[in-house]
């Protein structure tokens, strides 16, 4: 039986290929699954104040600035949000509800449990493109206007009618208390359904410090608040300066939410100089950030201590570093006005019959050598043959004479006994002559799933295995090869591992080591060598954890992942200490302002304009990549003004020592005479240099050249390989290239004549 996978390289199934995920290998998703789901209900406050326009501003280039009001940029944080989570939160959820709305031109609501004075324009489920048109429509419909009145200066800034006309304001004794619109609140929550797993919050946004009944009536708001947080809503508030009058928070929502008097006591001496919805927009910006939840990679047991591990507690991995791709499309099949997502399923036929195979058909096999020349033909087994057997015995015979012959025949009886012995096991080996001999197949190409499990397994189950400790001293960064894990301990399965794994810790800290293991994370992975760096628990200011405690779980290369430099690299001219110091000029001037990189300020720029493009197709606008929104994604573009601002002088010096090294004078020049060069200053094959391929021509073996090779030689000689790539083609080049400067053709010797 052939292999069923062809010569080029991408046919060839790869090592992780054969083998499915295990049963064990299939994390449990229960704790993470929601992590990152957020369920965000805008409660926003409609009443005059919160729709009279802020005082206009004047931007940098003098232009003057339209102000809007606090409705008006809470419903524009609104289209914001929704139209990224379009791409980074599909399955997360949104809702609108405003209030203090005029009751008489409030639309019926289909739930009567909905306050009067309350409107629900957007109800709490999972966002679609449907309903985001809807918003950002009027959202467009109000800038079209607002744009109509700054066209005409001296008009005093005004409300665009739209809010007025969709969002009337009730007259301010019919504003309501604060525990009907939790009430309305918690009943929005309640009719989105049991689905809402994960994050619950409310967004209020309000500029009223003192709503009706805070005097008398605090209990009811107290108790609803109660109820909302028993049920994991938590309320984010969002209080709005007034032009006239700073919001005091103390008043009345520190009493109803339960905050401390001096969490956001005001500073009434001092004047904001931000506008009261600045917090608001600093969320909006960190919601639409795609965050990854923290995810547990692998659970698995940690022994370390005594001869095989005597001490055992529990441990979970979890990945730090991940990539964030675009994700897979989907595919679908057009069927009328609906979309229906293709069922994909796999079969495997026969190339000669074209019948599908049965799971037990298909086998595991490798590639060893040339395919072509590999074959698993049925044959006897040679090791059991008559041959192979007639061989064995004349060596056991030879190797009794001699024995004989070195004892001198002391014992004839025991030579007889001997001899008797020697051929009834030669007989028992051959099986009497009756027993069929075995079939084997000549070639071991073939494994099944629990051999190849072996192979990568060698033996050992899923574990972290300490088997030392040494200094950091013995560390080298170029050891680093893949992205760490972080272990924490895990009480699942051993009790008392928190314990333990804390006096691990403490002891690592405490004395400067670091742990030398052996682990194998999953089923469906190999054993490595790691190291195990501590990390002790670090706060920040307020007090609050800025790293956890616990350990790195850095993978150590095997012999065979470590390369050898090239040498363009390590044979580099040194620069001299006049030149250092002017580069570390250079460095010091552009250093990043914050001391480190900080990935969050900088977005991926392709996964922006992906997303950018998407956004445009769902919600039917132009998406144009030359405009300056297009290009403000890529927020990765060096800012070459500042810097040559910054260090232009040093830049300037330090490319004039550079023009003024004669060493680097000398290496610039181009290199001559490369064509007279003859087959003594070829030197042979060291590492970076040219291997005689003349003198592997000449005696037949060419064929033993490495492609690399021919191509190094083929460049420094200037022969045209005419863009063939395959060995072969290379090596028929070449031949020829060497025959014509043998017979004195077009090769290098016709070329030297000439010289």
């Amino acid at each position: 039986m052939s292999s069923y996978y062809g010569d080029r390289a991408r046919d060839v199934p790869s090592w992780e290929s054969w083998e499915a995920a295990d049963d064990d290998d299939i994390v449990d998703t229960s704790e993470y699954a929601y992590a990152s789901r957020d369920h965000i209900l805008f409660c926003i406050d409609a009443s005059k104040s919160m729709q009279i326009p802020f005082p206009d501003t004047t931007n940098e280039d003098g232009e003057v600035v339209r102000g809007k009001s606090a409705l008006h940029q809470a419903l524009e944080a609104v289209v914001k949000i929704q139209r990224s989570k379009v791409i980074t939160g599909p399955a997360d959820s949104v809702g609108v509800l405003l209030w203090n709305i005029d009751p008489g031109n409030t639309p019926s609501s289909s739930q009567a449990s909905y306050k009067p004075g309350t409107q629900v324009y957007q109800k709490l489920r999972t966002i679609n493109a449907e309903e985001i048109k809807r918003i950002v429509k009027l959202m467009e419909r109000a800038k079209e206007q607002d744009d109509a009145l700054g066209d005409d200066d001296g008009i005093k800034t005004k409300q665009p009618e739209i809010f007025s006309d969709n969002f009337p304001a009730c007259d301010k004794e019919e504003e309501l208390n604060i525990a009907d619109v939790l009430v309305t609140c918690n009943f929005l929550f309640r009719d989105a359904g049991t689905n809402l797993a994960g994050n619950k919050r409310v967004f209020l946004v309000t500029d009223n410090d003192y709503p009706p009944g805070s005097k008398m009536n605090r209990e009811p708001a107290r108790t609803v608040y109660g109820d909302l947080s028993s049920y994991g809503i938590s309320i984010n508030t969002f209080f709005v300066d007034r032009p006239d009058h700073r919001f005091n928070p103390t008043l009345y929502w520190n009493d109803i939410l339960q905050r401390e008097p001096d969490d956001n006591a005001p500073e009434t001496d001092e004047v904001p100089d931000v506008d009261g919805l600045a917090e608001l927009a600093d969320v909006m910006n960190d919601l639409v950030i795609r965050h990854a939840p923290k995810r547990v990679q692998f659970s698995i047991p940690l022994k370390f201590g005594g001869k095989n591990g005597d001490i055992e507690i529990g441990v979970s991995g979890y990945a730090m570093v991940s990539t964030q791709g675009k994700g897979q499309p989907k595919l679908v099949r057009m069927r009328g006005q609906t979309v229906e997502e293709v069922q994909i399923k796999s079969e495997y036929t026969s190339a000669e019959t074209g019948a599908v195979l049965k799971d037990t058909e298909i086998g595991q096999a490798f590639q060893f050598g040339n395919e072509a020349t590999v074959k698993n033909v049925i044959e006897p087994n040679w090791w059991e043959s008559d041959e192979h057997q007639a061989e064995q015995q004349m060596v056991a015979e030879e190797a009794l004479r001699l024995d004989l012959e070195r004892r001198q025949k002391e014992d004839e009886g025991e030579e007889v006994e001997m001899a008797e012995a020697t051929q009834g096991r030669s007989q028992q080996k051959n099986g009497g002559g009756d027993e069929k001999q075995k079939v084997i197949a000549r070639t071991r190409l073939q494994f099944t799933s629990d051999e190849v499990a072996e192979f990568k397994s060698m033996g050992m189950k899923p574990q972290i295995k300490i088997i030392g400790f040494q200094s950091p001293d013995h560390l080298a960064i170029e050891e680093n090869l893949k992205h760490s894990y972080f272990i924490y301990p895990n009480e699942n399965d051993y009790t008392g591992s928190t314990r333990t794994f804390a006096a691990l810790l403490k002891s690592c800290i405490k004395l400067n080591r670091h742990a030398l293991a052996i682990c194998r994370f999953r089923t469906n992975t190999q054993p490595e060598f790691c190291i195990l760096i501590p990390q002790e628990e670090s706060f920040t200011k307020d007090g609050g954890q800025d790293q956890p405690p616990g350990f790195h779980i850095v993978i150590l290369p095997y012999r065979d992942d470590i390369r050898r430099p090239p040498k363009n690299m390590t044979d580099n001219l040194l620069a001299t200490d006049r030149q250092a110091k002017l580069m570390s000029n250079i460095i010091k001037r552009l250093r990043i302002k914050a001391g480190h990189y900080r990935s969050e300020a900088y977005p991926n720029p392709s996964l922006a304009y992906h997303y950018a493009q998407l956004q445009s197709l769902a919600f039917e606008e132009d998406f144009d990549p030359t405009s300056t929104s297009a290009q403000e994604l890529d927020k990765t573009f060096p800012k070459w003004w500042g810097m040559h601002k910054a260090a232009g002088d040093f830049m300037n010096e330090f490319n004039k020592s550079i023009e003024d090294d004669e060493r680097a004078t000398e290496s610039l020049k181009p290199p001559t005479k490369r064509s007279t060069a003859t087959q003594n200053d070829i030197p042979d094959l060291e590492e970076g240099d040219l291997r005689d391929l003349r003198g592997l021509w000449k005696t037949g073996k060419l064929d033993k050249a490495k492609v690399q090779e021919l191509k190094d030689y083929a460049k420094f000689y200037k022969i045209s390989l005419n863009s063939k790539t395959k060995k072969g083609d290379l090596i028929e080049i070449m031949s020829e290239y060497f025959e014509n400067e043998k017979t004195g053709g077009n090769g290098g010797e016709k070329k030297k004549s000439k010289k």
